[in-house]
């Protein structure tokens, strides 16, 4: 396939050899398969690219400089940059909490429901942090009352970077590559590769997949924004860092039982998920080197169990995925109380021990996953990292210093 210039009205970029008829193709790129992951229970923080190939070809020296340079990620393959983007567009918070990392917040002219999610990262997390504000006033929803993401609202935002895998909107928006085609030349071009969780047939031939850090160096470079992405891997890894020295033998580590949030316990559906999966999604669950209660049980449509099921693996800790999006008391109702009150339900350990907690939401990023996995910590090992306080509250022992946060993300290093 040969090098393609997209004409986009900025004309900042064109795309490496990894590029037919002006969009970004799953199988066209050479790196290992969807099967394969760099790092499985860990997050490579450095500046190649896992198959040890040089993440840049070009870079310029100073923050939001005006010479071009090249950033090369699967699938797009080498892109280059004649200008830093201004304004972008992440499909999801996985993404966008990347650009919340960068301090481009005030550049970010669309999300998905920006109210509704960014108001949740900013309840549970963001107040926490020193001055650290995400203004969502003025972002346009990507998606319209009807529940449909169309590609009118993409030339309404007149984006300069779209976040995003290009082969997402395929998937998610039910577009066709005619579509990204013409809002990448028209419009913007995408950059991003999907790592929320495995890739199935509708991505395509498989491609690499990425770790968090991974992603979110490449998302540095196209910002140019390489000094908050290293001053963020530092601190991450001293994170994990200080997990690992402090968790104890796998033998005596408790059992979780991951639930999806989907889960309706007055109903008898659980629906138990796989914390170990590969993806940003579990990052924090694989970090903590947790064991998986429901391990080789056998599981219904979309992992469902009944109680008796749930009873015989009988984990020490609960967990409901997506549990941060539910006030305390919504999510006793909806998830404490019934198991309390089931005649099987309230013979799990976990029930009678009060082992039953709220869990992450799927879409993080550095910041986001520096609060998820304190939080996780705190909730398996009280006595080791301090007692969980409860959504949005900031516990009185820390994993990591709030305001080095809002030091990197201002660029004070």
């Amino acid at each position: 396939m040969g090098e393609e210039k997209l004409s986009s009205r900025r004309a900042f970029l064109k795309y490496g050899s990894t590029v037919a008829g002006g969009m970004a193709l799953a199988g066209c790129v050479g790196g290992p398969d969807d099967t394969q992951e760099s790092a499985e229970s860990g997050e490579t923080t450095g500046s190649e690219t896992s198959d040890g190939t040089d993440s840049t070809d070009e870079s310029t020296e100073t923050e939001d400089g005006n010479e071009s340079y090249s950033v090369t990620m699967a699938p797009m393959g080498t892109v280059e940059f004649d200008s830093v983007p201004e304004t972008w567009i992440p499909y999801k918070t996985g993404y966008g909490d990347m650009g919340f990392a960068l301090d481009l917040g005030d550049r970010m002219a669309g999300i998905d429901d920006p109210e509704g999610s960014v108001w949740l990262l900013r309840e549970r997390f963001y107040s926490q942090i020193p001055g650290f504000e995400v203004d969502t006033e003025g972002v346009t929803s990507i998606r319209s009352a009807d529940d449909t993401i169309d590609k009118e609202v993409f030339y309404e935002m007149d984006a300069d970077l779209h976040l995003m895998d290009p082969n997402l909107p395929n998937v998610y928006f039910d577009w066709d590559e005619g579509d990204v085609r013409e809002i990448s030349e028209n419009v913007g071009p995408f950059f991003g590769n999907f790592i929320r969780r495995a890739r199935d047939d509708r991505w395509g031939e498989p491609y690499e997949f990425y770790t968090l850090y991974e992603a979110f160096e490449k998302v540095a470079q196209v910002f140019q924004r390489q000094g908050r992405y290293e001053a963020f891997a530092d601190l991450h890894d001293e994170v994990q860092g200080e997990i690992a020295d402090a968790l104890p033998a796998e033998s005596e580590r408790p059992s979780i039982g991951l639930l999806n949030g989907g889960s309706d316990p007055s109903k008898g559906e659980l629906y138990v998920m796989d914390p170990t999966a590969k993806g940003y999604e579990m990052k924090q669950y694989r970090d903590l080197g947790i064991e998986n209660a429901f391990e080789g049980a056998e599981t219904g449509q979309y992992g469902l169990v009944d109680y008796e099921t749930a009873l015989e693996y009988d984990p020490e800790i609960i967990i409901f995925h997506w549990g941060v999006t539910y006030e305390a008391d919504e999510f006793a109702s909806q998830f404490v109380e019934p198991l309390q009150n089931h005649e099987v339900g309230k013979e799990l350990t976990a029930v009678q021990e009060g082992n039953i907690y709220p869990g992450g939401t799927a879409e993080q990023g550095p910041i986001i996953n520096l609060f998820q996995t304190e939080m996780l910590a705190q909730q398996q090992y009280p006595e080791t990292f301090g007692e969980f306080p409860g959504l949005g509250e900031t516990p009185d022992e820390t994993l990591f210093d709030r305001q080095r946060v809002a030091d990197i993300v201002a660029g004070e290093f």
